[in-house]
């Protein structure tokens, strides 16, 4: 049966090549008599796909690409076109032998220089001495069309694990990048804390010396005062002199004033531990110090609810920080916190009606912006600092919230705690290793 028999026969041998694999196609090159067409014709009764070169040329290219095997007689390898066919064989990928079925009808000798010459382009090579059977012939081609099967295989799994080799070494580049980032950070971070050391030690030494002298000020006045006086009413008693009662009360309020300065030292010195909880108590006893010469009010909504006691203890520094930092540089009239939720952010703002912050790029931040921003850095929280329009500071801590608030929750009216309307008696910092300019 040849190709261009009749549609009927046609259509039947498209039937059965669609059951066959793709690239299984037997190429068939026989230049001399009717061979070609007898193979063809066999081959596409037994539902094999064939394909006949009449100028080799035009085959070239697909007989390396999508031939199962080659069916050829030496006839076409000693024509002029077989040195095509062997160049063409030996262009092959690495993956590729295509199987040669070559049909001979010489001798011993002719079947082993036919071999010598398709060995050198082909790795696998069988010889059929015409005549041959039938079932021969069939058999060699199946043989041949399983080997080419492997072969295939082979070549999608090279192609796979090229693939694979491609995206890993991608991935490896893309981590390498992260790595090489994650590293330079690491760098610039380990650069700023030993700027930070450097800033501390002598912040420390600063506040070590301020905080002599306000001892020396401060309490020692006080003390010094009660001592005088105490020696006075003590010289009255040995001369049996009147004594006053308004000089015993001012000896009792040195006293009092010395004990109020000692306690807010003390507290000012001692390590505060908060906890989720008492953030909220915390930052009313914060605003209610009588140190601030500014005063100070809390403002809060029941909506905002921080349950980590880490978190809470950091927001707790920063609102000190910035208050302390308001005391000394705004020149403010009043200092506000203010605790609230802003969609699914818990946010801390400390908000003063003073001269403002710069807000120029190039101007240096000091160490307590760095320090507050670390802080909320470790909490998964980010800062911000600015200058409303309406003029002062506005210090913003963002803290990232997972927990829904309910709509009455969020509409709760702001409580306002006010501060204590107390004169200020010391003007001790309260965090004299974390102070800083602006």
């Amino acid at each position: 049966m040849r190709r261009s028999v009749d549609n009927d026969a046609t259509r039947d041998k498209h039937a059965r090549m669609s059951r066959r694999h793709k690239g299984e196609c037997v190429f068939i090159i026989a230049p001399v008599g009717q061979d070609a067409e007898t193979m063809a014709a066999l081959l596409d009764a037994k539902g094999f796909e064939t394909q006949i070169c009449h100028k080799l040329d035009e085959f070239s290219r697909q007989i390396t690409d999508s031939a199962g095997a080659l069916l050829l007689t030496e006839e076409a390898l000693e024509s002029a076109q077989g040195s095509l066919l062997l160049d063409a064989l030996k262009a092959q990928p690495p993956w590729s032998e295509l199987p040669l079925i070559i049909l001979t009808s010489g001798g011993e000798s002719r079947r082993a220089g036919l071999l010598n010459l398709a060995a050198t382009a082909a790795g696998t090579v069988t010889l059929l001495e015409r005549p041959i059977s039938t079932l021969t012939l069939l058999r060699s081609v199946q043989v041949a069309l399983r080997s080419r099967r492997r072969q295939y295989q082979v070549r999608d799994l090279v192609t796979q694990l090229a693939n694979l080799n491609e995206t890993l070494e991608h991935r490896v580049r893309e981590r390498t990048a992260e790595l090489s980032a994650a590293n330079r950070q690491l760098e610039n971070e380990i650069s700023w804390r030993k700027g930070i050391e450097g800033q501390i030690l002598e912040i420390s030494d600063r506040e070590q010396q301020r905080l002599g002298q306000e001892l020396h000020d401060g309490l020692c006045q006080h003390l010094t005062a009660v001592a005088f006086m105490a020696r006075s009413v003590a010289l009255r008693l040995k001369n049996h002199r009147v004594i006053d009662a308004a000089d015993i009360e001012k000896i009792a309020q040195l006293v009092n004033d010395a004990a109020s300065d000692t306690r807010d030292l003390s507290r000012a010195l001692h390590r505060i531990d908060i906890d989720a909880a008492g953030l909220v108590d915390a930052l009313r006893d914060l605003v209610d110090r009588e140190i601030w010469r500014i005063p100070c009010r809390l403002e809060f909504k029941p909506s905002f609810r921080v349950e980590n006691d880490i978190a809470a203890g950091e927001i707790y520094r920063i609102a000190r920080e910035a208050v302390i930092n308001a005391n000394k540089h705004s020149q403010a009239r009043e200092i506000v916190i203010r605790l609230q939720r802003v969609e699914n952010e818990m946010v801390l703002r400390v908000i003063d009606n003073g001269v403002g912050f710069p807000s120029e790029p190039k101007t240096k931040r000091g160490l307590g912006a760095h320090i507050m921003g670390y802080r909320a850095r470790l909490i998964g929280a980010r800062l911000e600092i600015d200058s409303p329009k309406e003029g002062g500071t506005r210090v913003s801590c963002y803290l990232p919230d997972n927990t829904l608030q309910s709509k009455e929750r969020k509409n709760a009216p702001d409580t306002v705690i006010p501060r204590k309307n107390h004169e200020s008696i010391s003007r001790i910092n309260l965090n004299f290793l974390h102070r800083a300019t602006r």
